[in-house]
């Protein structure tokens, strides 16, 4: 749809026990991320970004279950902000674009996502909001018991 309305929504976490390096460090390693049981799917570098393989520039595959995405990294800031924009046809909306803003804070870590689209059909955009956020609160769970397996950390007190 040419005039379609860009809809965006955002999310933010704070993770009381997280550093904000040592999150970064597990946030862009791709290989670790493909390899590991506690995160779902496949992170493949197709082409290697500016000073870091998933840096400015880079282009990557997603590969979850029947869902694969093909994403430009158009925003690479260690280790403050990251920034994706799906290409077309890989999902059911429109000009993807999904930003991560880290901040550290109070001892832990401060996330925060930002995602936008335009829906490819006449009233979708609603459902697809809602999908799409429930998707990625999904993640902030996982992210923490990754980030723990990835750094050895014992979560219990």
């Amino acid at each position: 749809m040419a005039n379609s309305k860009l809809i965006s929504f955002e999310l933010s976490h704070f993770y009381p026990n997280i550093e904000l390096q040592k999150f970064w460090e597990f946030f862009v390693d791709h290989r670790w991320y493909s390899q590991s049981e506690i995160m779902a799917g496949e992170v493949v570098v197709v082409k290697e970004g500016k000073d870091h393989p998933q840096g400015l520039g880079a282009v990557r595959k997603i590969l979850i279950g029947n869902i694969n995405l093909t994403e430009d990294i158009v925003g690479f800031d260690p280790p403050n902000y990251f920034s994706y924009a799906v290409h077309e046809g890989g999902m059911p909306v429109n000009r993807y674009r999904g930003e991560f803003f880290y901040e550290s804070k109070n001892g832990g870590m401060l996330w925060k996502y930002k995602g936008s689209f335009e829906p490819k059909y006449f009233g979708t955009g609603w459902f697809f909001k809602w999908f799409l956020k429930s998707r990625m609160k999904s993640q902030l769970p996982v992210w923490e018991k990754g980030y723990n397996a990835y750094h050895n950390v014992n979560s219990q007190p």
